[in-house]
């Protein structure tokens, strides 16, 4: 293992290189630049969320499968690499569609192949158990499924309801969106964070939504009792998490849920914040639920994209608004997107998958 002095390139040794972060699709030939001994993180693509109209209920994307193995190197040795593509976004005026699987990243080394395959894609159709799964891993010294999407309560006419995407699976943590587990009625749940799941929804009402899970825990729940103000559904804490061996990297609190409701921008105490800023590393972004009567059409309200690694928010809209499940960036899956009624209009979109990447990081350098 690497010493104090070399993560800060003292004491007389060669210091460490920042980690390389491999995001080209096609395989490829890599050449490490130095001796010494590297971990490689391989993280497959995640899935898209499914789109669905008129009341029914989809699901988010599976966030990529993860491993990681430990190898000694040389400035001559070479791996083949090749990252996955994440599922791309789904809608444009096509009402109910399933979510696209993320494809395989994997790196080979002599006769050692790491896999991290991708996640699935959302569900539209069929029964509670229909979700977007994450991947699976293999060949790894640390071999992780990644976080599925949050599940429905019930079959998927179920008055409306749109849940988050999973995150990357980094630390064997339960890292799903966030899920009904009541009749929930025109509602979303946010997407999945490293160090936790998306909140779930426990009670059957209206408007409810829950923010994504962060780098240090789950979002927060929605208990049977609560109101739709649902003052307990903020988004999961960050706090710093060890995934670089050389310092402290992910550190997201997971984005807070945001409701609209007739352009009342300040429901419950959660502002309106369409296209807002970005959510922190390792964290999902939070669910968004929109209704109006009598909308411009072109409105567009856009559930967060996720921090680095985290699932996107679902997305909820009512009878003629445009809506957008919240993409996910790396590895996570992609939020799914409901609306109330069908109509002409085309601006309905799922959260895409987030893509793969293979991490080559120097724990020793020669």
């Amino acid at each position: 293992m690497g010493t104090t002095s070399s993560f800060f390139g003292g004491g007389g040794g060669s210091p460490l290189p920042e980690p390389e972060w491999l995001f080209q699709k096609s395989s490829y030939t890599y050449t490490f630049p130095y001796d010494g001994v590297v971990l490689v993180h391989v993280i497959g693509a995640g899935g898209s969320g499914a789109a669905q109209y008129n009341s029914y209920s989809a699901t988010g994307g599976g966030a990529g499968g993860y491993c990681r193995k430990q190898f000694t190197v040389t400035s001559s040795t070479t791996a083949t690499v090749t990252t996955g593509a994440g599922g791309s976004s789904k809608g444009q005026g096509v009402q109910q569609t399933a979510g696209e699987a993320g494809t395989a990243s994997s790196f080979v080394l002599s006769s050692t192949t790491l896999t991290a395959n991708g996640g699935g894609g959302g569900n539209h159709t069929g029964n509670a158990s229909g979700l977007g799964t994450g991947g699976s891993a293999s060949g790894g010294d640390v071999n992780y499924t990644g976080g599925d999407s949050g599940a429905r309560y019930n079959n998927y006419n179920d008055n409306g309801f749109a849940s988050g995407g999973g995150a990357v699976n980094l630390f064997n943590l339960t890292t799903d969106g966030g899920s009904a587990t009541a009749n929930a009625q025109w509602a979303a749940t946010g997407g999945g964070g490293v160090g936790g799941r998306g909140g779930n929804i426990n009670g059957g009402n209206y408007y409810q939504v829950t923010g994504g899970g962060g780098s240090a825990g789950a979002g927060g729940d929605i208990g049977s009792g609560s109101t739709v103000n649902a003052p307990d559904a903020s988004g999961g804490p960050g706090g710093a998490r060890l995934f670089r061996f050389n310092g402290p990297f992910l550190d997201g609190q997971g984005g807070n849920p945001i409701r609209n409701y007739n352009y009342n921008t300040n429901i419950g105490g959660y502002g309106f914040s369409p296209m807002s800023g970005n959510i922190g590393m390792g964290a999902g972004s939070g669910g968004m639920a929109s209704w109006e009567a009598n909308a411009d059409p072109t409105n567009l309200m856009h559930a967060q994209k996720a921090g680095i690694f985290g699932g996107g928010g679902g997305c909820l809209t009512g009878k003629h608004e445009g809506g957008k499940g919240g993409d996910a960036t790396v590895g996570g899956g992609g939020g799914a997107h409901v609306f109330r009624q069908g109509d002409s209009n085309p601006q309905r979109f799922s959260g895409r998958g987030g893509q793969g990447v293979v991490i080559i990081e120097y724990i020793e350098r020669s």
